[in-house]
């Protein structure tokens, strides 16, 4: 049997045409290509890491002095024993915008903001898609415009 030519070219049309789409969808998803997939956190027992997909992160809170929690796009929490600047700082953080919050700040992205609520004592409640919520030491005013420019 002798190859088609054309067929071979309509297979390698299609081929590359699904490549380069794919890799045009993973790539303004805002993980670079040659990036890790999942991000390592630093689990309670000493040297053991849990892994959270970038994709399916919503928000970086520091929860403690120690602490950061992980909010996930299914409204799990993954806890990180360590502070939230040492895992995102090797992160692109275009798109990302931080507020101050009791223990240090949050990071997150506008787009998975659903509602501002203001607090008694002047700060902001961010309510996420997900349905859970972040508290930040901010007014809803300054969150606002924050989130409106990143």
């Amino acid at each position: 049997m002798t190859p088609n030519p054309a067929s071979a070219l309509r297979f390698a049309i299609v081929f590359t045409t699904v490549l380069t789409t794919g890799l045009t969808l993973f790539a303004s998803s805002g993980v670079s290509v040659a990036a890790d997939a999942f991000l390592s956190l630093r689990a309670a027992t000493p040297g053991a890491f849990n892994y959270a997909r970038l994709s399916d992160i919503q928000v970086f809170l520091d929860a403690s002095p120690t602490r950061c929690s992980v909010l996930l796009t299914d409204g799990l929490e993954i806890k990180a024993f360590q502070k939230c600047a040492s895992i995102t700082e090797h992160l692109e953080q275009i798109g990302l915008v931080t507020f101050p919050n009791a223990f240090g700040s949050v990071l997150l992205a506008p787009s998975f903001v659903s509602s501002l609520i203001a607090t008694n004592n002047g700060g902001c409640r961010l309510n996420l898609r997900n349905g859970r919520w972040v508290p930040v030491s901010l007014s809803c005013d300054a969150v606002h415009d924050k989130l409106s420019h990143p």
